[in-house]
């Protein structure tokens, strides 16, 4: 456990989500931040306008006054600044003991769970803001309301999101811990099924013993951990016998309503975000807040305002035919949850689906489940892995994947070797869309959805900014 923390402070692959929370969250409790990264992106653009410094190379040497060197588990000892900071006796942190370090002496509030970790908390943190708590959050992802991933509130809660891809979750004892579901993911370092339910189960039992563990009733394998859980307990979700529990579900044009009920209470809901998935991301909310003896009617009343998250389920562009949406989704559950829900929102709209697979490991530990998460779209493109540094010597070729995507999703597919070639295709499919203008076409639109935790978002970017374009007769000229 990280007892004291050395000024400066450098974070090595500070453009992730997780790390750029944590450097955020450092810079406002007034340490000195830095860090590096592999890459310029707009992650390393926003902190520099905070004032962090950020390179966007890792370096053979770093500032001769930082202290402290913060890594995660996919930084190598072989980094040249992880190599720097161990010849030259620096402090070299994991960044769940610098999480650790940030929830002492505070009410901790852990998201964990296959998916469904960002938004929860981010909702978890804005209801607990609406009915007047003031908490600090740590979050893997930009909040639209903080243009932020962290916050530093003057209560004494803090939310957090508690990631279970290394283990490195139950390195945590909050008083109150989430697990919104339990699914097949990470599994290269869980083994097999055994090794994930027993370390989610450990993360229940690492709940303080006066706290309260938050259990996701609407999964199989999250129901069946947290039956073995003992101690104080709230279950939410749709099915019957959730403590709370969600009823008259509507879900349609980009919007959902909802009946929470919270044991005794009932209040009506709506949110300005889609599918079955965000409902119970709300129900967690309720459940937290019922736990911590809040008023669960400011509560609902708070969901209306929710902007969002970047990257999960973020509108990209809309006209009459045409809405681009761009989603992090990247593990099975995820994916088919996101195809589903754009389904039931606009049922007459044709989905083509923009599949970027994430990491090599990922596809060589849950293959089948990755073919079968996309039922119910209309055609799927897919693009090369996005190997996050990892090789593989199996056959994961765009055409490969294309086939047995095709076969077991039962869904028109396509390979393509370049995110140009994507934005041309579609861009042509677009042109000629039931041979309509973008004006006047009434029959529905064709929606682009664009999934994958890798640089897939850039389609979605590109291919709106074509359209505004063609519109506002730029580019290729003006749409008739």
């Amino acid at each position: 456990m990280l007892q004291q923390l050395k000024d400066p402070v450098h974070f090595v692959g500070i453009g992730g989500c997780g790390m750029s929370a944590l450097a955020e969250y450092a810079q406002d409790m007034g340490l000195s931040v830095r860090g590096s990264d592999i890459s310029q992106s707009e992650t390393l653009e926003r902190l520099m306008m905070r004032g962090i410094k950020c390179t966007s190379t890792h370096q053979n040497e770093l500032d001769v006054d930082v202290k402290t060197v913060v890594v995660s588990s996919a930084i190598s000892k072989d980094n040249p600044e992880v190599k720097w900071a161990t010849k030259s006796g620096c402090q070299i942190v994991h960044r769940s003991d610098l999480l650790a370090f940030f929830m002492k002496g505070k009410k901790a509030i852990t998201i964990a769970g296959t998916h469904g970790k960002t938004t929860t908390a981010a909702l978890v943190a804005h209801a607990l803001k609406s009915a007047g708590c003031d908490p600090s959050a740590i979050i893997g992802g930009v909040v639209r309301d903080w243009n932020a991933s962290s916050r530093c509130g003057k209560g004494d809660c803090i939310v957090v999101e508690a990631d279970e891809s290394d283990g490195s979750f139950l390195k945590y004892h909050p008083w109150i811990g989430a697990l919104t579901n339990v699914g097949r993911d990470h599994m290269e370092f869980f083994r097999d099924q055994d090794g994930l339910e027993s370390a989610f189960l450990k993360y229940l039992e690492n709940i303080h013993e006066e706290g309260t563990a938050i259990v996701g009733w609407d999964h199989p394998l999250s129901r069946k951990i947290g039956a073995g859980y003992s101690r104080q307990r709230l279950t939410y979700g749709f099915v019957l016998g959730s403590e709370v529990r969600a009823t008259d579900y509507v879900c349609q044009d980009g919007k959902t309503s909802f009946t929470a009920i919270i044991e005794r209470d009932q209040v009506r809901c709506s949110l300005n975000l889609i599918g079955r998935y965000n409902v119970a991301n709300a129900l967690c909310a309720f459940a937290v807040a019922r736990a911590l003896g809040l008023d669960v009617k400011k509560v609902a009343e708070s969901l209306t305002h929710f902007a969002g998250v970047d990257r999960r389920f973020s509108v990209i562009y809309e006209s009459k035919t045409v809405r681009i949406i761009d989603d992090y989704a990247h593990n099975p559950g995820k994916l088919a949850s996101s195809v589903q829900a754009v389904k039931e929102s606009w049922p007459k709209s044709k989905l083509i689906v923009v599949f970027q697979p994430h990491r090599f490991t990922r596809l060589e530990t849950m293959y089948n489940e990755l073919m079968v998460a996309f039922k119910g779209a209309d055609e799927v493109l897919v693009l090369p892995v996005y190997s996050a540094g990892e090789v593989s010597t199996r056959d994961f070729e765009v055409e490969t994947l294309a086939r047995d995507l095709e076969e077991s999703s039962h869904v028109v597919s396509r390979g393509f070797k370049t995110k140009d070639h994507v934005v041309q295709f579609l861009l042509a499919h677009i042109s000629k869309q039931e041979g309509q203008t973008f004006q006047e076409c009434e029959a529905g639109q064709t929606i682009v959805l664009t999934l994958g935790a890798g640089d897939v978002w850039k389609i979605a970017r590109t291919l709106g900014q074509a359209l505004k374009d063609r519109l506002e007769g730029r580019g290729n000229g003006k749409e008739e």
